[in-house]
């Protein structure tokens, strides 16, 4: 693949990467703006999922502005949204201004998560698309993990040179309480503005301008994207043949695909059933119950990020290699195992290393499997004039169900609750649990294999499976 290719790519997954970066925040610094504005369980709840509500509406509306304005000026927007909510949430003085910013962070990660692989996937190669959408993946665990080395510094670094009395544990945990949350939120902005800046540079998808019927703009994209002008008109033309005339690109062009669409929006939300987004955003909180402090739980929080993003690097080497299917099943089940390790650990009342081993083979387990694979699919088994469109209802659903997720994890763990006292403060990971088992299944009995299939023949792939 040449520079002129890669680079555009590059860029694209700054928007995995502010995904990342603005769903781990949350992580560290609701450990301390619980404390500032004393919030209940319930407010808490809603600090820490609030942004989810933006997401929803996010990954409804990136699929009309995909077909509408193009994937580039839609990831513009995405970009000044992340720059808006970092600013807002930094400086936020109530529940309500905070969650308002959080929500408009959310509109951006909605949008981001859809267009990012999908711009990627129109542009690959198709033998290279799994792993280039992979990469998206590998900069979401990106910035995971940077945001969980900023949450670090800013916990401890920052605030032991901003404390001028002796360096204590209580002054530090006073000083985040009182700052250290609106750093963590305000250094979003750096690689939000630099994203909004270097779209600039990003020629839009060739296949939208086809899909608009503006082959000359897409014959100058394909240029801009390395191909030389011969081979830029001939895939130009390419692109044209494969596209259905009767496909209209709007919601009745969805007629025809609708178990396509069913498994879509399957496999965003057993993605989200896995429990992946309780263990990222409550993790410093499942690590404190094992009897840890504030700070050394964010530290901890860093093992996660960097076991996650090692196993996403596996995910793209494998992707194209082992096909998609082979690795969801695989996936499922390893996350169950890990899951039931963790679940005794806590039952038994042990709080050993096996809970954090369990912890840890689950991420590894999702990392490289269903958290890059859900989104090579999404990104491939739709048809052109109705990808946008289709990829839009199966991520809202994906973010739907990312909210009830982390609003039900807190309920599930409250110690004064019935189901807590039944389980040992086991329940909900016995809930994911089940969902790994069963997602293995669905995906065995019903989802196609696309690796190294041309984005032309994704409908006869659904003609084929319907027979």
């Amino acid at each position: 693949m040449n520079k002129k290719l890669i680079l555009p790519i590059i860029i694209s997954t700054l928007g995995g990467f502010l995904f990342g970066y603005d769903t781990g925040v949350i992580n560290g610094a609701q450990l301390f703006f619980k404390d500032y504005f004393n919030f209940s369980t319930a407010e808490q709840g809603w600090a820490v999922g609030s942004a989810l509500i933006g997401c929803i509406f996010g990954g409804l509306g990136a699929g009309v502005l995909a077909e509408s304005l193009g994937r580039k000026k839609s990831l513009l927007i995405a970009a000044f949204l992340f720059s808006i909510s970092a600013l807002g949430s930094a400086l936020a003085d109530s529940l309500f201004g905070l969650a308002i910013y959080r929500i408009v962070g959310g509109v951006g990660i909605g949008l981001a998560s859809m267009l990012s692989p999908m711009y990627i996937s129109e542009v690959s190669p198709k033998e290279k698309r799994g792993a280039m959408v992979s990469l998206n993946q590998m900069a979401i665990v990106t910035g995971f993990l940077v945001v969980f080395f900023v949450n670090y510094w800013v916990g401890n670094h920052l605030a032991s040179s901003m404390i001028t009395a002796d360096v204590t544990e209580e002054a530090l945990n006073t000083w985040n309480v009182n700052y250290g949350w609106r750093y963590m939120f305000g250094l979003e902005l750096i690689p939000a503005i630099l994203f909004f800046l270097l779209l600039f540079f990003v020629p839009e998808s060739p296949r939208w301008y086809v899909i608009k019927g503006d082959q000359t703009n897409a014959i100058k994209s394909l240029q801009r994207l390395g191909y030389k002008e011969d081979v830029a008109n001939i895939k130009a033309v390419e692109i044209e043949n494969s596209l259905e005339k009767k496909e209209s690109g709007n919601w009745s062009a969805l007629k025809g695909i609708g178990f396509a669409v069913f498994v879509g929006v399957m496999l965003s939300i057993f993605q989200q059933l896995t429990g992946i987004n309780a263990i990222m955003y409550y993790g410093s909180s499942i690590f404190q119950a094992l009897g840890n402090t504030a700070e050394s739980a964010i530290f901890q929080n860093i093992l996660i990020a960097v076991v996650n993003f090692s196993f996403t690097i596996i995910a793209i080497f494998t992707v194209d290699k082992w096909g998609r299917k082979p690795l969801l099943i695989l996936g499922g089940f390893i996350m169950a195992t890990a899951l039931a390790m963790l679940t005794y650990d806590i039952y038994t009342q042990q709080f050993s290393l096996l809970a954090v081993a369990g912890i840890l083979l689950f991420i590894a387990g999702f990392a490289m499997t269903w958290g890059p694979v859900t989104w090579v699919l999404l990104s491939e088994i739709f048809p052109d004039r109705v990808r946008g469109l289709a990829m839009g209802i199966a991520v809202a659903a994906q973010w739907l169900f990312n909210y009830l997720v982390s609003q039900t994890f807190p309920i599930m763990m409250d110690k004064e609750s019935a189901i807590f006292e039944m389980s040992n403060g086991t329940f909900p990971y016995w809930v994911y649990g089940v969902s790994c088992v069963l997602m293995s299944l669905f995906v065995w009995k019903f989802v196609p294999e696309t690796k190294g299939r041309d984005l032309k023949d994704v409908r006869e792939l659904w003609t084929k499976k319907n027979k």
